[in-house]
């Protein structure tokens, strides 16, 4: 029975041993490549220096089209929004993007009312993302904070990165395989950081125009304001369309609000939150005529 035990055990430690080599190596081949948008700022992005960023979930990816206002306006700009993302990620990749010793005079932070006025911040979807930089401090802090009950997975990938990379198999290993071929491959958004929804007619039911009044509740939205002060960021919150909703926000003058919650024809919609190609054409003239204001 000794003899078996130790033999279990020393093919239990070889296992583990491969195992979190091969998460290693697939982390840091992911980590060298422009897959995704913490990836992309860190290896695909060489300026230092921006006039402005456009920060959010997937309406701040798909609403606000950078290259666009950089021709109308004459501006340097980018797009570091990550979709299926929250303002407790937008104040990570906030803090990711600076500790690049990357700098910008604006943050056109694209929010949503639910999240706005959410004062629980959670673990999003593709947090899991960050993962190719658990060792940075700023990003195994996260985790840690965040994660919450059971085995901590993204946080004690620190230590074993085989937690990480086997449970998010699908959107890490396989991934890492692709970059090691295509190091310069991005994932659904250009070279400045954006994507844009196709132009299809949209089957959205109709109905009648409803209010939303919203509150600056959410811990992150504070942070993030809080971190813009200190780093002499222009804060601009910025209120993509949503389809029959007015959005209202409580009057500020702590920083400046560009909300787009009715501004666009119907046709224009891609889905009840998103725009489609025209409709993202349509809200970045706006937003620059109002920007120029």
């Amino acid at each position: 029975m000794k003899k078996f035990l130790t033999k279990i055990a020393i093919y239990t430690f070889f296992i583990l041993l491969i195992g979190n080599g091969i998460a290693y190596l697939s982390l840091y081949v992911l980590g060298k490549s422009q897959l995704y948008k913490n990836q992309f700022v860190k290896n695909g992005v060489k300026e230092t220096h921006f006039d402005y960023v456009v920060l959010g979930s997937s309406t701040g990816l798909t609403t606000l089209d950078t290259k666009l206002i950089d021709k109308i306006l004459n501006t340097s700009g980018l797009n570091i929004s990550m979709d299926d993302t929250s303002l407790s990620s937008h104040y990570l990749m906030l803090q990711y993007f600076l500790s690049l010793g990357k700098s910008i005079d604006q943050l056109i932070l694209c929010v949503t009312p639910s999240d706005l006025q959410n004062p629980v911040n959670e673990l999003n979807n593709n947090d899991y993302r960050f993962l190719t930089e658990v060792q940075d401090t700023l990003i195994y802090n996260y985790y840690n904070r965040m994660e919450h009950g059971g085995l901590k997975v993204l946080t004690y990938s620190k230590f074993m990165p085989i937690l990480g990379v086997s449970y998010y198999n699908n959107e890490l290993f396989y991934p890492s395989m692709y970059a090691f071929l295509k190091p310069t491959k991005r994932n659904r958004f250009d070279d400045k950081g954006n994507y844009t929804y196709p132009q299809i007619e949209n089957r959205i039911e109709k109905g009648i125009v409803t209010n939303i009044e919203t509150s600056y509740l959410n811990p992150s939205f504070l942070k993030i304001k809080k971190l813009c002060k200190q780093k002499a960021i222009d804060l601009i919150v910025y209120q993509s369309p949503i389809h029959r909703k007015n959005v209202v926000f409580p009057n500020t003058d702590q920083f400046k609000i560009i909300n787009h919650s009715r501004i666009l024809p119907e046709d224009l919609f891609f889905d009840n939150i998103h725009v489609n190609s025209k409709g993202r054409t349509f809200c970045t003239l706006a937003f620059c005529k109002e920007l120029s204001k």
